[in-house]
């Protein structure tokens, strides 16, 4: 079975209007599968290995007609000099040597690419055969392992690719993964453009050297039931004379998810300040509610971006959850990119899926 799941929590931040081009995520067994609003999409399957060396499949592919495929395996050695993979049962398609892998950025894992472009299709049919592709890590001279083996599970492979080719448009094209036609690329429906944002420059305007009077009692009551612990952490300069003022809410934060809400306001006139809503321009899973969103978890504002992160996590570690970037255009702060993995298999924060992205301009 895949691990322990985040989506109910993930869509429920997720308060989401409807749109043309709606993102959506599903589970298949041991895999994940997740597209844009581009309809770029991406499946992962996962080790089932929880207590071994930990290890997972991606399969990624643009939403343009003729988007490549790109396969990449991702392993953590666990101190491991090398590793061999093989599929169960035997099958073509994989390395026969020893891999190193290629270190990731800030995490253990090692990644290789297994298939890119023309070569991709060849070891995708033989994916949807095999029950797992089975990883044997070699320990380093005069080194032993405890768990020298671990299983990235096949089994739900094949249905999460089917969903993508349905998602882009691909069934009974020669294009599809899975299931195939005489249907020419050119039959593919044309790749949604990305929504433009123009970001506000960045200002040498200073924000207020002090906290405006009566302004904690409102970030209060934005926190909800009035939060008496509730205090404004930060203040800062938008530009045009106006200024941002970031509350924390420690009511509604837990041991690693900390919420704070915001409110804008002109700096010559700080009880004039208003509070800010976050909205949701995608429909994500089906999910249709009111479309905005008034508190950020683990945020913070960057003035040389003008954009607000904000980072859910599904579980301590942060392997699962949602990250979400918010760029301020002079007028609200716009979503510019969403993260989601909704699935606790220690999948990194930087291989995370896109579900919904924008293009900024500056």
């Amino acid at each position: 079975m895949i691990g322990r799941s985040f989506v109910a929590m993930s869509l429920a931040t997720m308060a989401l209007s409807g749109a043309a081009n709606a993102s959506d995520t599903k589970s298949f067994k041991d895999w994940y599968a997740a597209c844009d609003n581009l309809r770029n999409c991406s499946a992962y399957g996962f080790s089932t290995d929880l207590g071994g060396a930990l290890g997972y499949l991606r399969i990624e592919r643009g939403g343009a007609a003729n988007a490549p495929i790109k396969i990449t395996l991702s392993v953590d050695p666990n101190g491991a000099a090398s590793y061999r993979i093989a599929f169960d049962p035997a099958l073509p398609g994989l390395p026969d040597g020893a891999l190193s892998g290629k270190e990731g950025e800030g995490n253990d894992y090692r990644r290789t690419v297994l298939a890119e472009g023309a070569s991709a299709q060849a070891l995708i049919d033989s994916i949807r055969k095999a029950k797992s592709i089975v990883v044997t890590l070699t320990p380093a001279a005069g080194k032993t392992l405890d768990t020298p083996t671990a299983n990235v599970s096949m089994s739900g492979a094949a249905a999460a690719l089917l969903w993508i080719d349905d998602q882009q448009k691909r069934v009974d094209t020669v294009t599809a993964m899975i299931r195939r036609g005489a249907k020419p690329a050119s039959s593919i429906p044309a790749q949604p453009k990305a929504p433009v944002i123009v970001a506000a420059k960045p200002t040498t305007e200073k924000p207020p050297a002090r906290q405006p009077a009566g302004l904690e009692a409102k970030g209060r009551a934005l926190c909800g039931e009035s939060d008496p612990k509730s205090k404004m952490e930060e203040m800062y300069a938008l530009g045009g004379g106006q200024v941002l003022y970031e509350f924390s809410c420690p009511e509604n934060s837990g041991a690693y998810n900390f919420q704070s809400v915001y409110m804008i306001g002109p700096a010559n006139n700080p009880q004039a300040a208003r509070a800010v809503s976050f909205k949701w321009p995608v429909k994500v899973g089906g999910v249709d509610q009111d479309g905005l969103q008034d508190g950020l978890i683990n945020a913070g504002f960057n003035e040389a971006t003008m954009t607000i992160t904000s980072f859910s996590k599904g579980r301590g570690i942060g392997d699962c959850g949602s990250e979400d970037e918010w760029v301020w255009d002079g007028k609200a702060f716009r979503l510019a990119q969403s993260l989601l993995m909704s699935e606790c298999n220690g999948v990194p924060l930087d291989d995370w899926p896109v579900v919904y992205r924008a293009q900024v301009q500056r």
